[in-house]
C-alpha cells in the first residue's frame, strides 16, 4: 500500500500502513532530494564566493578606472605628444625619402661615370707605366744629386774646418796684439805720469832755469832722461 498523501494531510497523526519498497523509494527520492540540495548548496556557495570575488574584481576596476581616469588628461596629452612624433616622423620619413631618392639618382649617375672610367681604364695604365718610368728616373737624379749634396757637405765641412783654423790662428794674433796694446798703453800712461811729473818740477823751478839747462843738456846727449837721472838733478838743485 502506498502513502495516501491526503488522508495524511486532513490526519498527520494518524498511522498508515505503508509496504517497505514505497518507504524505500521515498527514501531514495529523499536522498536524491538531499544531493539536489547539496549540490545546489554547493553551487549556490560557489556562486557566492564568485560573486564575492567579482565584487572585489568589480571594487578593484572601479578603483582601477578612476585611476584611469585621473590619468586620462596626462595620457591624452603623451598620445598629443606621439601624434605630433608621428607627424613629425612621417615628415622625417619624407625627407629620407626624397633624400633617397637623390642618393639613388646619384647612384646611377656614379654608376656611369664608373662605366666611363672604365673605358678609360687603358690610358690609365699607359699612363701608370709612363709614371713609374718618371719615377724611376727621378730616382736616379735624387741618387745623384744625394751624391753631390754629400760631396758639397764633405768641401764644405773641409773648408769649414780651415776657416776655423785660420779663425784660431788670427785669435792667436790678437791676443798677441792685444798684449802689445796693453804694454804700449801702460808705457804711454808711464809717460804721462812722467809728463805729468816734469811740468809740476817745472812750474816749481821756473825760478832755477839751471835744472832745466842741465836736463835739456841730458836730453840732447843721450835722447832720454832717466827717472834716476831726474830724481839726482831735482834732488841736487832743490836741496841747495
Amino acid at each position: 500500500m502506498s502513502i495516501d498523501w491526503e488522508k495524511a494531510q486532513e490526519r498527520p497523526d494518524k498511522t498508515q500502513k505503508v509496504e517497505g519498497r514505497f518507504l524505500l523509494d521515498f527514501r531514495t527520492k529523499v536522498n536524491n532530494l538531499e544531493q539536489q540540495v547539496k549540490v545546489k548548496d554547493s553551487k549556490i556557495e560557489r556562486l557566492t564566493n564568485e560573486l564575492n570575488e567579482t565584487k572585489e574584481k568589480l571594487t578593484e576596476t572601479e578603483k582601477e578606472l578612476s585611476v584611469t581616469k585621473e590619468k586620462l588628461p596626462s595620457l591624452k596629452s603623451e598620445l598629443d605628444e606621439e601624434k605630433e612624433k608621428n607627424q613629425n616622423l612621417n615628415s622625417t620619413k619624407s625627407e629620407l625619402e626624397g633624400k633617397l631618392k637623390t642618393a639613388e639618382e646619384k647612384i646611377s649617375e656614379l654608376e656611369s661615370e664608373a662605366e666611363s672610367v672604365k673605358e678609360l681604364e687603358p690610358k690609365l695604365n699607359q699612363i701608370k707605366e709612363d709614371l713609374e718610368q718618371k719615377e724611376r728616373e727621378l730616382e736616379g737624379v735624387k741618387k745623384d744629386l744625394q751624391q753631390t749634396i754629400s760631396d758639397k757637405y764633405i768641401e764644405i765641412e773641409s773648408l769649414k774646418n780651415d776657416f776655423n783654423e785660420e779663425i784660431k790662428e788670427n785669435q792667436l794674433n790678437i791676443g798677441d796684439l792685444k798684449t802689445d796694446i796693453e804694454a804700449k798703453a801702460n808705457e804711454i800712461e808711464a809717460l804721462k805720469l812722467k809728463i805729468k811729473s816734469l811740468e809740476e818740477f817745472i812750474e816749481e823751478a821756473k825760478g832755477a832755469p839751471q835744472i832745466i839747462d842741465e836736463i835739456r843738456d841730458v836730453m840732447v846727449h843721450k835722447g832720454f832722461l832717466s827717472d834716476k837721472e831726474l830724481e839726482d838733478l831735482l834732488e841736487k838743485h832743490l836741496n841747495k
